[in-house]
C-alpha cells in the first residue's frame, strides 16, 4: 500500500490463523491517506516466508 499507492497502514488488531493447512495473519487496522481514514484487513500468509 506504502509503495504503490502512498497510503500509509496503521496495525490495530492481529490475529494468528493456524491450523494443518493454514498459516495466515489477520491483521485489522486502518490506512491513512491523503483523503480519509479506511478501515482496512490485511491477510498474509507466512508460511511462503513473509
Amino acid at each position: 500500500m506504502k509503495d504503490e499507492e502512498d497510503i500509509g497502514f496503521v496495525p490495530k488488531e492481529v490475529e494468528f490463523l493456524g491450523g494443518e493447512d493454514l498459516s495466515a495473519v489477520l491483521v485489522h487496522g486502518y490506512a491513512n491517506g491523503k483523503e480519509k481514514t479506511k478501515e482496512v484487513s490485511v491477510t498474509v500468509d507466512y508460511g511462503d516466508d513473509y
